[in-house]
């Protein structure tokens, strides 16, 4: 009897393969994987301060809220302000850890990657990490995953006099 039920679970698990495939299971896994890897490839391009990788990922019309409230609108004004940042000796670091992904089931292919972020700046002589969560809206383009939106909310400060 337990040679009869091998082969039909073998059928099971090949049906089982191929709905997920012809349902775009198996897409979905593809390109919340391919985010990941993105994620990880700008945190790296923040730490070594790499404005051209972090750039190669935004559209044109990128739009960035910041911790602060502060309003980044296109390409050129996201790249400015980065520069800005990176030459600010005050700047110590900043990361932005990847909690999900979200992805679209219909129309336009887009996700959402949902997270925490930390920012490390001098205030006043002292290291003060900024944090929160984070919100950011991928488009896939030309079949590259790039980012439409980001939108960061500050809910916490450690490290000194400068939180308050």
């Amino acid at each position: 009897m337990t040679l009869l039920l091998y082969p039909t679970m073998k059928l099971f698990a090949a049906l089982l393969v191929a709905v997920m495939f012809f349902t775009g299971c198996a897409t979905k896994s593809v390109a919340e994987n391919d985010i990941r890897a993105a994620r990880a490839e700008l945190n790296a391009a923040l730490d070594k301060r790499n404005l051209k990788v972090m750039a190669s990922y935004w559209l044109p019309d990128v739009s960035t809220i910041g911790g602060d409230g502060s309003l980044w609108v296109g390409k050129e004004k996201n790249v400015a302000g980065f520069d800005e940042l990176f030459k600010d000796p005050n700047f110590v670091s900043g990361v932005r850890v990847l909690e999900s992904v979200e992805l679209s089931t219909g129309g336009p292919k887009s996700a959402a990657e949902l997270g925490k972020w930390e920012w490390r700046e001098r205030v006043r002589g002292e290291v003060v990490t900024f944090s929160g969560r984070y919100l950011i809206m991928w488009n896939l383009i030309d079949s590259q995953w790039r980012i439409r939106s980001e939108l960061y909310v500050s809910t916490g400060c450690a490290g000194g006099a400068g939180c308050q």
